[in-house]
């Protein structure tokens, strides 16, 4: 394993591309490409879990106008040069030490002669060129392309569908439903009876995110461009297309990807031994080179001025429908059930912003105003990740605003060498559909009457609920990687604020019943009742554990009649 110095070398290093990659997933066995070879595959693919099949999407990236793969080479060249320390145009035994292994446990062993004939293309030299190192990259991390989730709101972090469905066959049927209040009963931790976002998020999920920390959420879309992420992706597909899936075979049936499509046995020929099932095998071999569902065409200004473009180049599938191409950088169509709205953006502005941001924030924290920033001083800077020795280059313990201008360029050129696409799902969530009041919580009422609620969205009429009948919207926004420096994202707040935001005390029924409704839904359950079990039977006339404002005014009247005679 490498030594503690290698392993800072190698955070270091990986800030220069602007992102961290860790998986325990071994990357696959499969040979590199020579870096000539990899030219003619600049396109990034992905692939969409939609509702009634994968769904491949092919990106023809442009940066500049030129080749997206100028963009990967950019910063492959930049992270070669940064480990040649003799700056002889190769990585000797003792350089490739510091060579990140991006997590693929058979890069991060062994020793640097071994590690050299992992990484070299025959014949051997002991020596590392940047054609071999960008082939090593190229493998080990895939193309600088990332894929990011999130939320737009709130209740979208709550996998309330996935808490629901019991049996965990991808829908919710009528029965599950019905059961649902005794199914979230263990997430009640204040025992009041209703369910807030904080008690439905994921055990491990932070519930006070620090400003600066942009919430994510997984999304449908999976990359498709190194051994690693196609291992993962075929993980997914195992857990989404259970009917599809033989368990004995360990395959998924070839009718998964025969998705309305004319040329779709294409896929037929990965199916070596015929037995109509793609077993993990295959389907790797079919996933690094899958037939596209729909091509499109990205262009991004980086250096140059100009207005970013989306362009539609092909489709290939009748699933998609409904194409509107909305302005020269908007796209949307539908695939399935699923409205996708695609989009162009530039954010060139926001690196200059970023440095000038930072070098008045210089200015203010120089609390001494002696030109220079102490450690301490550095602090009030608040920059996210960043250590002050890493930035006080001379090593003089006087950062200078010249020194600190220059690490800010750097960062953000990195994150420059990334392109992203962000997606939010601006859909309804199935905790959404269930909150009648919008007050953020689910009340017994609401899961009373959930089947109800639901009953508009089951397309199919089976008496169950699946994720595609959930009709998903997703807005994807291609742009240049942004600096972590200057990240500031209003929706983090508001979805903090209304999370925590107060409920309003029950203003509905008699007196004795507004002060024993204690969780303010509206309604008094058996919990909350302080008197005899036996009257709250008498009280409850429709028999559904539920006392409501009706039936609490009804008592009342009862009571003032009987008191009258």
């Amino acid at each position: 394993m490498l030594s503690t110095s290698i392993k800072t070398c190698w955070i270091f290093v990986a800030s220069l591309l602007g992102f961290f990659v860790s998986s325990s997933v071994p990357a696959g066995e499969v040979q590199p490409d020579s870096y000539d070879d990899q030219e003619k595959h600049a396109v990034q693919r992905m692939i969409l879990l939609a509702p009634s099949a994968p769904f491949i999407i092919e990106l023809n990236q442009l940066v500049d106008r030129g080749s997206f793969r100028a963009t990967t080479t950019d910063y492959i060249e930049r992270l070669f040069r940064s480990l040649d320390l003799d700056q002889d145009k190769y990585l000797s035994l003792k350089e490739i030490e510091n060579i990140p292994a991006f997590g693929v446990k058979r890069f991060d062993q062994g020793t640097p002669i071994q590690r050299m004939k992992l990484l070299e293309i025959p014949p051997s030299d002991n020596r590392l060129s940047l054609t071999e190192f960008a082939s090593y990259i190229h493998t080990a991390q895939g193309t600088a392309f990332r894929i990011t989730g999130a939320p737009s709101r709130s209740s979208q972090v709550i996998e309330l569908f996935r808490k629901l469905d019991q049996n965990g066959d991808g829908s919710i049927s009528d029965a599950e439903f019905v059961a649902s209040s005794q199914t979230l009963f263990i997430y009640d931790r204040d025992e009041d009876d209703v369910y807030n976002l904080a008690e439905l998020r994921p055990f491990g999920a932070n519930t006070n995110a620090q400003p600066l920390v942009r919430q994510t959420v997984e999304t449908p879309f999976l990359r498709l461009d190194h051994d690693r992420s196609i291992k993962d992706a075929i993980n997914e597909l195992f857990k989404k297309y259970v009917e599809y899936t033989n368990a004995k075979k360990n395959a998924l049936s070839l009718a998964c990807f025969h998705s309305e499509r004319p040329d779709s046995e294409n896929v037929n020929q990965y199916d070596r031994n015929h037995d109509r099932f793609l077993n993990r095998e295959e389907l790797f071999s079919y996933l690094q080179n899958p037939v596209a569902d729909l091509q499109v065409q990205v262009t991004l200004p980086r250096q140059q001025t100009f207005r970013p473009q989306l362009k539609l180049l092909k489709t290939h599938s009748n699933r998609i429908s409904d194409v509107k191409a909305v302005s020269s950088s908007k796209i949307q169509l539908r695939v399935d059930s699923l409205l996708l709205e695609l989009r162009a953006k530039s954010s060139r502005h926001m690196f200059a912003d970023t440095v000038r941001f930072y070098q008045t924030r210089f200015r203010v924290v120089d609390g001494d105003k002696n030109g220079y920033l102490s450690q301490s001083e550095f602090m009030q800077l608040n920059l996210p990740d960043t250590d002050y020795k890493k930035v006080d280059q001379s090593k003089d313990e006087m950062l200078t605003v010249e020194e600190l201008t220059d690490y800010l360029i750097k960062d953000t050129a990195a994150v420059q060498d990334q392109v992203v696409m962000t997606v939010e799902n601006d859909g309804k969530s199935l905790f959404e559909i269930l909150d009648a009041d919008l007050d953020q919580r689910l009340s017994p009422r609401e899961l009373q009457r959930s089947l109800q609620r639901v009953k508009e969205y089951d397309g199919n009429q089976d008496q169950s609920l699946d994720t595609s009948e959930l009709r998903g919207h997703f807005k994807l926004t291609f742009e240049l990687g942004k600096p972590e420096l200057f990240v500031f994202d209003p929706r983090i707040n508001s979805m903090s604020m209304n999370q925590n935001r107060a409920v309003q005390r029950t203003l509905t029924g008699p007196r004795w019943f507004q002060r024993m409704d204690r969780n303010r839904d509206g309604d008094i359950s058996p919990r909350e009742f302080l008197f005899d079990p036996s009257l709250f039977i008498k009280l409850d006339l429709d028999h559904d554990q539920l006392i409501s404002p009706a039936e609490a005014e009804s008592a009342e009247i009862a009571r003032k009649n009987r008191t009258k005679e």
